[in-house]
This record gives structure tokens, C-alpha cells and sequence, in this order.
């Protein structure tokens, strides 16, 4: 069972931060490039569930798809310490 790593509760940034790779799926969804300018300033204290509202997205995919992308990170990181 995967655990979630991230919720509607999670600012947005932290999960930029936190897990670099999750860029691409915020992108996919539409969302527009939250690393510069005034789209990282929303996102400092944009919440993920806010994020999937403003731009149409539907927030239970929107999840899965951080999670298991965090996920796939994690194991990657941990496969490589061994």
C-alpha cells in the first residue's frame, strides 16, 4: 500500500522543493511553470487543492499522480543506496 505523500493540504511549493520531478506533473495538468516570477510567488502559499480548482483539475488524479511519481522517487533513491 503506497502511503500519500502529499494532500489537498500541501503548498504547492514544498512539493516543487521537496520533489523536483513532480515539475513535469503539475505541467502535464496545465498548470504553469511555478519555479519563476509570479507563479512561484502563488505557489509559496498555493495549496494543492487550490492549484487543481484554478486550473480545472481534478484534484483525486492530480494526487495519485504526485504520489506515485514521490514514490517512484523514493524507491529509485533507496535502490541506489544499495
Amino acid at each position: 500500500m503506497t502511503t500519500q505523500r502529499v494532500n489537498g493540504d500541501t503548498k504547492v511549493w514544498d512539493v516543487l522543493q521537496r520533489h523536483p520531478g513532480t515539475y513535469d506533473i503539475f505541467r502535464r495538468f496545465g498548470c504553469p511553470d511555478m519555479r519563476t516570477g509570479v507563479f512561484a510567488l502563488s505557489a509559496h502559499v498555493m495549496k494543492v487543492r487550490w492549484a487543481a480548482r484554478v486550473h480545472h483539475i481534478e484534484l483525486a488524479r492530480l494526487l495519485a499522480d504526485l504520489n506515485h511519481e514521490i514514490a517512484q522517487e523514493e524507491q529509485q533513491a533507496a535502490d541506489n543506496r544499495h
